[in-house]
Formats: structure tokens, C-alpha cells, sequence
């Protein structure tokens, strides 16, 4: 049976199960542009002087991250910045497709180089008490990095590609264990709290992972396509999406109900129940840190 698209009546490219309707392939990429600049604008996420780094990984989130803010905000100053992580043979290929999506984007790269910067690899915490557990550290590297590059640059934002299906995923958990320190940081816009903690915004909050995956098909985005050889995403994280999923097969619209309802009822009300610490900065790196020596420079010791 042939499908058309809802907004042209053209032939129907891809379903949207959660708004039951379908869309060419054009059609699909305009309603996905409209669906960041809305939720851009929403969350009064970018001021009109504000320059934004955007965090790409390689992965399709992140490329189509970062080339639909350049499509919708043409005039913004956006720039892209790579970690390589220096993972035998994968950290190589991503590296490879940011720089040919930045190149297809037409934007300025950052690529920062673990073993060329700091004589290590995210590898060499396979030796210490993380053994299998990579996720940890290369979490607590990642969000390090991205926020001094963002500082010493002089970056006002970092956008980075949390998704509709990683959000709710991780309220999941977050409801589940009582972790209220960690829910209360699940939100569209992260402000500074200190002058070299740089703002953390999510365009893609409203967004789901298949949105994602259909805009970079459909746009010949290149990004790479294997998963992360140490982890990349978690076994209970995919568990979690895995069983969200099925919910909104019988609940329609289950991740934007949950979202919605944790943005705009919960949240308020946690926040004011929740006390956090204030930020000094790191005796060792001079960095934000809520502790005397900060969790980078912490898991930089572990390598020594």
C-alpha cells in the first residue's frame, strides 16, 4: 500500500508513530528544522550574541545536531569540536566523519587529540579499578574537556546531542533509584553556576533517536555507524530504551507525556527541595569543582 505525505501528498517516506503521520523525505527534513528551532526557541536556549559550541561525537545525534542548527540559524556562531579518545581503529573513523561533516556543513572543528594533549588514551583506564567500566571516566573526560575548551575559547553555549530517547531513559533510572541530585540536572538548559562553567543547552530534548536517524539519512549526513567497541551505550540504558519503547507501543506519545510531565510539574518541585553544592574551583586545574580536587584531575591521578 502506498502512503502519502501528510503535508505535500507526496509518497510517504517515514511514519511518526507517536503523531500518526508520515512524511515525504523532504517533508521529514522541514519538520524536523521546524522541531529544533522550536524547541530552541521554547527554551530560550541561544540569545542573538551568543556563540555555541556544538559537542559531535561521529555519531548521527550529533551530526544531525549540528547541521540543523546551521540550516536553521544561519547567522549563529557555531563552531564543532571532536574528542578523539584514542580507541584503536574507532576513534580514527570518527574523527574521520566529524571532519567530513564539518567540511559538508561548512563550520570550524576543534579536534582534541587524548594521546597528542595529555599522553593518554580512554584505553588506559582498563587498568585501573574501571577495568570494563570505560563509560565513567570517558564521561567525566568528555564533560571536562568540552566545558574548558568551550571557556578558553571564549564560547557563551555548548550544545550537545541529548536526544528525546536519552532523556527520558535516563528519568527512568533516575525515578527508579530516587537519584533527585541527578533528575534535577535533567533539563533543556543547564545556566553557569560559576564563571568557567559554560551553559549547557539540549535542541534536541523534543527529539527522538529515530528522528535523528532518518534527518542524517535523509540529509547524506556522514557519521559512523558501529558502536563504541568499550561500551558506548550501556547495557541497562539500552534495557531502558528497549522497554520504553515498548510502552509507547501501548501508550502513544509515553516519552513526550514523561518529559512533559517531569519539565513541567516535577521538576519545579524537586528543585526546591534540592540543595546543591556550591562550585569552587579545583586545586589542581583551577577548573569548577563541588570538591578540593575535581573529578577529572581525580581519574587523571589513576593513570600515573
Amino acid at each position: 500500500m502506498l502512503y502519502k505525505c501528510v503535508k505535500c501528498g507526496g509518497e510517504a517516506a517515514v511514519r511518526i508513530d507517536y503523531a500518526t503521520v508520515r512524511f515525504c523525505k523532504e517533508c521529514f527534513k522541514e519538520f524536523f528544522e521546524r522541531k529544533v528551532r522550536s524547541t530552541v526557541l521554547k527554551y530560550a536556549m541561544i540569545k542573538p550574541n551568543d556563540r555555541v559550541l556544538v559537542a559531535v561525537s561521529g555519531g548521527k545525534d550529533s551530526s544531525s545536531l549540528l547541521f540543523a542548527l546551521r540550516k536553521v540559524f544561519p547567522d549563529l556562531k557555531i563552531e564543532a569540536f571532536h574528542i578523539n579518545l584514542g580507541i584503536k581503529g574507532y576513534s580514527k573513523e570518527s574523527e574521520h566523519k566529524v571532519s567530513e561533516l564539518a567540511e559538508y556543513a561548512k563550520t570550524n572543528l576543534t579536534i582534541f587529540d587524548l594521546e597528542k594533549e595529555l599522553g593518554i588514551s580512554i584505553e588506559d583506564f582498563k587498568n585501573t579499578v574501571y577495568r570494563r567500566k570505560i563509560c565513567a571516566p570517558c564521561g567525566v573526560v568528555k564533560r571536562y574537556l568540552i566545558n574548558k575548551v568551550a571557556y578558553e575559547k571564549g564560547f557563551t553555549k555548548v550544545a550537545t546531542a541529548h536526544t528525546l530517547d536519552d532523556t527520558v531513559a535516563l528519568l527512568f533510572n533516575g525515578y527508579l533509584h530516587g537519584d533527585v541530585n541527578g533528575i534535577v540536572r535533567l533539563k533543556p538548559v543547564l545556566p553557569s553556576t560559576h564563571t568557567k562553567l559554560v551553559a549547557k543547552i539540549k535542541p534536541l530534548w523534543e527529539v527522538t533517536d529515530k528522528e535523528c536517524l532518518f534527518y542524517a539519512l535523509f540529509c547524506d549526513l556522514p557519521y559512523i555507524t558501529e558502536p563504541c567497541p568499550l561500551g558506548g551505550e550501556t547495557t541497562k540504558m539500552r534495557e531502558r530504551k528497549e522497554l520504553i519503547s515498548e510502552l509507547s507501543t501501548k501508550i502513544r506519545g509515553f516519552k513526550h507525556i514523561f518529559l512533559k510531565s517531569h519539565t513541567k510539574r516535577m521538576l519545579p518541585l524537586l528543585e526546591t527541595s534540592v540543595n546543591m553544592l556550591p562550585l569552587i574551583e579545583c586545586e589542581l586545574c583551577g577548573m569548577p569543582s563541588s570538591e578540593r580536587i575535581c573529578a577529572f584531575c581525580k581519574r587523571m591521578r589513576l593513570l600515573k
